[in-house]
């Protein structure tokens, strides 16, 4: 998530560009606020706010950020070289994800607690408001939309050189 946030603000800082016109400049990670003091009534509605902006509440909520353990492969439905599926995909995804989620409910104030805690501790109520602002004004509600789209594109496009980059790896530690 602070990566995210790192990223939209160089994009909208015009950092990007410059980082892009001088790459041997080092790349400097914005620090943290590190609140430690709770947040102000105003605040914790910007959590709040923030973490439904970002999407990330509606996961905190249903607890489908855990789905890829319930992913046939993972740990909750290992498959070895040669076994065969025993159970229907979906009925036996809905299985596990059932079993996740009624293990998650007895957590899932503490998850909502880490969360709220550390984008406290992350950023200023000033920072948030700004955030927030953007994140549910029109630009930042098409950046929120359209992202999967970017990052699908840019990977559909890298895709090749990214698998001549790994070869060139293997091909430079096995010789």
């Amino acid at each position: 998530m602070t990566l995210f946030l790192l990223g939209m603000v160089v994009l909208m800082s015009g950092g990007f560009t410059d980082h892009l016109a001088d790459r041997t400049a080092p790349s400097q990670i914005s620090p943290s606020a590190q609140i430690e003091t709770p947040p102000s009534v105003n605040k914790v509605v910007l959590i709040k706010r923030f973490l439904w902006a970002v999407g990330r509440q509606e996961k905190l909520d249903s607890g489908s950020f855990l789905e890829r353990y319930a992913m046939p492969g993972g740990p909750l439905w290992p498959i070895g070289p040669n076994s065969q599926l025993t159970e229907a995909l979906l009925s036996g995804f809905e299985r596990r994800m059932s079993a996740l989620k009624k293990a998650y409910e007895k957590r899932r104030a503490y998850y909502q607690r880490a969360y709220e805690d550390h984008v406290n501790w992350e950023f200023t109520e000033e920072e948030l408001a700004t955030i927030v602002a953007f994140l549910e004004g029109p630009t930042g509600k098409h950046y929120l939309d359209d992202r999967w789209r970017m990052e699908a594109y840019s990977e559909t496009n890298t895709e090749d050189i990214e698998q001549e980059i790994v070869a060139e790896a293997q091909a430079s530690l096995a010789g």
